[in-house]
This record gives structure tokens, sequence and C-alpha cells, in this order.
């Protein structure tokens, strides 16, 4: 079985998430973002996007990475996690691989918790590892309905 994955940078590491859950790549010196005082945690701000006020999803801060400065290839992933649209702040995008049911392997036992759950493997690539992460396990169902609240209230 194959999947196909965009694979993208946090730093040194490689991540990947499933390509029909990516609504569209964008860049993110072209998107300003609009802070949210005391809004969800790792919640970056808001954008605009064609009309639509989407929440950016500070990634580097939910994997406890320092934040870096924007860059010409940061970008922002567009995905639909479930009900709520997010745009996911990363580094740098690699490209669309087909990953094979043989070249991914499951997160050791040892990594395994509840703050984990958004690690749905991990891939043997060319280049290296990659940990293919489950969106939907991004968010927490309270931060989720938080996300779509602050939405509410902006428009």
């Amino acid at each position: 079985m194959e999947n196909r994955v965009i694979i993208f940078h946090l730093g040194n590491e490689r991540y990947g998430i499933d390509v029909e859950l990516v609504k569209g790549i964008e860049k993110a010196q072209k998107q300003p973002v609009v802070r949210i005082p005391n809004s969800v945690p790792y919640i970056k701000g808001i954008i605009n996007l064609r009309g639509n006020v989407i929440p950016v999803y500070n990634i580097r801060s939910k994997f406890s990475l320092e934040d870096i400065p924007t860059t010409d290839a940061t970008s922002l992933l567009i995905t639909v996690v479930g009900s709520v649209i997010l745009a996911i702040w990363v580094d740098e995008v690699e490209g669309i691989f087909d990953i094979d049911s043989e070249q991914t392997f499951p997160a050791p036992a040892i990594i395994k918790s509840a703050e984990t759950s958004y690690i749905l493997n991990i891939a043997h690539m060319e280049k290296g590892l990659a940990i293919i992460l489950n969106a939907f396990h991004l968010l927490s169902e309270e931060e989720k309905q938080r996300v779509a609240d602050m939405i509410e209230d902006v428009k």
C-alpha cells in the first residue's frame, strides 16, 4: 500500500503529513499573521486567506523547538483537520513523496504517550527518517473547539 505525503522540515528534522489533508501551500512571508492574545496554546495567530480566517498553528512550539526567523522557504500548509482548517507553520516544504508501507514502521513504544499521539509512524526514506504525523491529533478536542470558537468570534 502506498501513501502520498508532504515532507516538511523543522530545523534538521523531517516530518510528513498525508497529502489528502493539505489543501494548499502558501509562502509565510506573503501572509501577515495577526496575533491573538490569550489564544489556544500553539496558535501563532490568524491569517486571511482568500476571505477565510484561518488559525496559524505553530508546530515548532508544539514540539518544544525555539522560534526562528521567517525565511523565503517558510511555508504554511493549509490543512483540514476534522471541521477545523489550520495553517501549519513549517520551516520548509521538501516535496510530495510516495511512501510504500514497507518503508514505514510504528513509532517505538518508548515514545508513545497521550502527548505524542500525533505520531502516526516513521518512514525510512532515501534522505533519512521522517516522522509521519496524524494531523487529527495535533490539537486536543478542547483545543479544536477553542479554535472553532475563536474563528467564530473573529467573523
